[in-house]
């Protein structure tokens, strides 16, 4: 009997000893998004997963929602999600929304035939496998973490649910480095950057849920034009993504969700 339960131990230990507090102590401290990034993607990988991503959705009191996402998952499949409107179907979602239990990605989720196309694309795109954790947080607040594979096996679900509580645990420091590094109020002496009047309109258009390829209509101008507005507007707030851009000139003041 002894000698099963340490042989039991030993199994456990062996595959997820691996990640240390300090390694946690890194993702919280983050000095920047970038840093997260890089850190988040690396554990991720010592715990035998390609990619990962993490989603909020915050809604005030008054005024739009607004959203954040760190991706670690293919530009490809980011693109299509966005373009194919993907987060009204996604089961994820829709977990995250009703649960506060772990999702393993299982055949049974995808139980219509928009979410059978759903996880053709996604398997297309290099995300056969996963592991959703949703996140605890404020009342008007939802947040998810996700790690996924390539691979489509048993073998791959096993290893998510083997792992279920090292992903909590990732998941968690994940998310309060996004609280510290996004949604925290900024120091007083952070002057808001100086933007241009077209990249204020794109930039409110952006908060309203319009792509670039609708603002170029909306304000009558290029979509190379909108691009070159929204780039320079990045820069700016020293942020890569979309979402980061929404996210800093919310706290900034510069906008109103």
């Amino acid at each position: 009997m002894d000698e099963k339960l340490f042989h039991v131990h030993a199994l456990v230990d062996s595959r997820a000893s691996y990640t240390a507090l300090s390694d946690f102590e890194r993702i919280l401290t983050a000095p920047s998004l970038d840093t997260l990034g890089r850190e988040v993607r690396r554990v991720s990988r010592q715990l035998g997963f390609e990619y990962f991503l993490y989603g909020v959705r915050y809604v005030p009191a008054e005024g739009k929602a607004c959203q954040f996402i760190l991706s670690g998952y293919p530009v490809q499949w980011m693109t299509h999600y966005q373009t194919a409107g993907y987060a009204d179907i996604d089961p994820i979602v829709a977990h995250t929304y009703r649960y506060a239990t772990p999702l393993i990605w299982q055949e049974r989720i995808f139980d219509t035939p928009e979410r059978k196309i759903f996880m053709e694309d996604a398997r297309a795109c290099g995300i056969g496998s996963g592991f959703s954790v949703p996140i605890g947080g404020l009342p008007n607040e939802i947040a998810l973490a996700s790690i996924a594979n390539p691979e489509i096996s048993k073998d791959a679900q096993a290893h998510s649910v083997h792992l279920a509580g090292t992903l909590y645990v990732l998941s968690s420091y994940m998310h309060e480095a996004i609280r510290r590094l996004v949604f925290a109020p900024p120091q007083a002496s952070v002057e808001p950057p100086r933007l241009t009047p077209r990249e204020l309109e794109c930039l409110r258009w952006w908060v309203g849920g319009k792509m670039a390829v609708q603002i170029a209509d909306i304000l009558k101008i290029s979509l190379a034009g909108v691009h070159f507005h929204l780039q320079n507007l990045k820069r700016k707030l020293g942020v890569r993504t979309k979402y980061q851009a929404i996210a800093r000139a919310i706290l900034l003041g510069i906008v109103n969700p």
